[in-house]
């Protein structure tokens, strides 16, 4: 009976389903390739990279978070010079914060903590109380400084002390002409940031460097503090003749000046 059957089958159509079933056993020993992915991943046999695909980087190291307060004036006395202080602080914090190694917590989140907890800026003068502080804002470490100008000679000095435990990690001092507080500040700066950042500190000791002249940017900014003292608004005018001093380290007017607005916000 079967080889009538098979014998009633055409010949051409068996051959067509021989060839039928060949196809598909060859289809089925070979990798399937999914509708996104390129057929070169089937050849292959790994998974395609999409395009750009880059391996993810390794954790970066946490920056280091660091508080700077006023400097003190070691001759109180001296209400020409009592202003200073503030001025001398904001220069720290900007050369500390051009390391991407640091993260420094500006003045005014220091003063808002300091107005949540209720204390005065004279409070600041106990050792315990700037570490509490620093504790609240989450640092690691504070900066202090004291400077002192006596004629023409200025002295800049700076401890760096651990929040948690009140150890001194690291004190330096520098001194110099007084027309050059800006440099003596960025120097002192500097000698806190070279054992953090390496490649940040030799740049900013080149900064040092005496340029042709203010950028147009810090002329600006001394422009806008001037008028601000005009108006005897002398913090605005201290906070703007600082900034341009950041900018240009070399701003003699502006050294001049900022000490003028100093002293006129100390008598009021």
């Amino acid at each position: 009976m079967t080889k009538r059957i098979a014998s009633a089958i055409p010949v051409g159509l068996l051959l067509a389903l021989l060839c039928l079933i060949v196809a598909g056993c060859s289809a089925g020993g070979t990798a399937e390739s999914t509708p996104n992915q390129p057929a070169s991943a089937a050849v292959t046999g790994g998974a395609a990279k999409p395009p750009g695909f880059a391996m993810a980087s390794g954790q970066a190291i946490a920056p280091l978070t660091v508080a700077v307060w006023d400097f003190d004036c070691d001759a109180p006395a001296d209400t020409k010079k009592i202003g200073l202080g503030t001025a001398l602080a904001n220069f720290m914090i900007a050369d500390l914060g051009a390391s991407r190694n640091l993260r420094v917590i500006d003045r005014e989140h220091l003063v808002e903590v300091m107005r949540e907890q209720r204390l005065s800026m004279t409070s600041l003068s106990d050792n315990a109380t700037r570490l509490q502080i620093g504790k609240i804002m989450g640092a690691k470490y504070f900066i202090f400084g004291t400077y002192m100008i006596v004629g023409n000679e200025a002295a800049l000095t700076a401890r760096m002390v651990e929040v948690e435990t009140g150890q001194i990690i690291e004190a330096d001092s520098v001194g110099g002409n007084a027309n050059d507080l800006r440099m003596l500040s960025m120097q002192l700066a500097v000698k806190f940031l070279r054992p953090l950042d390496q490649i940040v500190a030799d740049r900013e000791a080149h900064s040092t460097t005496a340029a042709n002249g203010p950028p147009a940017s810090a002329q600006r900014l001394f422009e806008q503090g001037l008028a601000y003292e005009r108006r005897h608004e002398y913090q605005q005018a201290i906070d703007l003749y600082t900034r341009a001093l950041t900018e240009y380290p070399h701003y003699s007017l502006a050294v001049e000046h900022l000490e003028e607005a100093s002293e006129a916000s100390a008598r009021q």
